[in-house]
């Protein structure tokens, strides 16, 4: 499963449940992002927090994402958690939730954006020459192509089933893996939804309602039992961290930053570097310079991961560090159950990239530059996260 768990809730739990069911599986192991997520935005917990949750509602191993894929597009998100599970070399299923689990129709709709047949190219670029944002544009673009395709796309977990079904064809070259996709139907609550009263909450509701510091027992019910305890405690103890307690540090980036150097920021474009070059002023905080900066063609969710990689200084040769170590630099073990200690065996003996299970031997693992750049990078993501922890506190 690969996975954000931010916060983990009884969907979640559900999920690895049913996967297990489905699968036939001995174990689940979950690829999780760190501390900063695919949306542009800090976990509300931290990665340790996240991993004792993971543990006891049903994974036996969480590795970490590393962090240049943990808050990238969504295809650079999905090729690096499917090429750490193909790189493990024991994994036989891919499962994920999402809102239509038909699988030969996802494949179908997959096929389209690995292999972007003529129609789709040019649907696509008249799109983005109208000024549509991309997710916009490709969604028009498929819909000329399949039926009832824009509703699908409008659902996150959908999108990231149709990148994780590309990069599982794509890997198989590389890893020569038969990692088999398992799309579990998703109940109740959409990913956005933001209610809950549903017996599923969304992660976004969850999040909302803790953020708000509404009272807990209107939401203490939506995590699984077996860390209902624990979360109650670490609410009450533990600031929850979000995207305006970056401001400081970005504000400050932006000041520091070069025209040119902001051009070399990951996913930046001349036309965005100009844009933010020419709203700096009116810098007051992290989401409200977010929002100024949404236009037709820059969604609110490309912005943020933008002003992340800003402050993690994540240019685009991370992209490329990643594709020369085919999106698996590494494997770090975040935590695991100690009864499942076979599968840690089976990991370490059939691995095809480095199992770093010690942070502080990590950089005498790695032989590859890439994959050093990439886990320093992680480092100082967690050393960012952390000092907001200590301010907070």
């Amino acid at each position: 499963i690969i996975a954000e768990f931010n916060p983990l809730h009884r969907g979640h739990s559900y999920l690895m449940e049913k996967a297990k069911q489905m699968s036939g599986a001995n174990y689940t192991i979950v690829i999780m992002s760190g501390n900063f997520t695919q949306r542009g935005e800090p976990a509300i917990y931290d990665k340790q927090t996240r991993t004792r949750w993971a543990l006891a509602c049903g994974a036996d191993l969480v590795i970490e994402m590393p962090a240049a894929a943990a808050c990238a597009s969504a295809k650079d998100f999905a090729r690096c958690g499917v090429g750490l599970l193909a790189a493990t070399g024991i994994v036989t299923h891919l499962a994920f939730g999402c809102e239509n689990a038909e699988l030969p129709r996802l494949s179908r709709l997959s096929k389209i954006l690995r292999f972007e047949p003529d129609p789709y190219k040019d649907r696509l670029k008249e799109s983005l020459r109208q000024g549509l944002s991309w997710p916009a544009a490709r969604s028009r673009a498929l819909a000329g192509l399949v039926e009832d395709t824009p509703e699908l796309l409008k659902q996150p977990n959908n999108i990231l089933a149709l990148e994780y079904l590309a990069a599982l064809e794509e890997s198989r070259e590389v890893f020569h893996h038969t990692i088999t996709p398992l799309p579990v139907q998703r109940i109740h609550a959409g990913y956005h939804d933001p209610g809950l009263e549903k017996p599923f909450c969304s992660a976004t509701a969850l999040r909302q309602a803790i953020l708000q510091d509404k009272d807990p027992n209107n939401y203490l019910f939506h995590f699984p039992d077996q860390i209902k305890e624990d979360a109650a405690k670490i609410i009450c103890r533990e600031p929850a961290i979000t995207s305006d307690d970056l401001s400081s540090m970005v504000g400050l980036c932006l000041l520091n930053t070069s025209e040119d150097e902001l051009l070399e920021i990951l996913d930046m474009d001349p036309s965005l570097k100009d844009r933010i070059i020419n709203q700096a002023e009116y810098f007051s905080g992290f989401n409200a310079f977010a929002n100024r900066l949404v236009t037709r063609a820059y969604t609110r969710t490309r912005i943020s991961r933008i002003l992340i990689h800003l402050l993690l200084n994540m240019k685009n040769n991370c992209r490329q560090d990643l594709l020369q170590c085919s999106y698996a630099p590494y494997i770090r073990i975040l935590g695991f159950k100690k009864d499942s200690a076979p599968l840690l065996g089976d990991l370490k003996k059939n691995s095809l990239a480095p199992v770093i299970s010690r942070p502080a031997a990590a950089l005498r693992q790695l032989i590859s530059p890439d994959a050093q750049r990439l886990f320093r990078l992680d480092v100082h993501a967690a050393e960012i996260y952390q000092n907001l922890q200590s301010i907070k506190k």
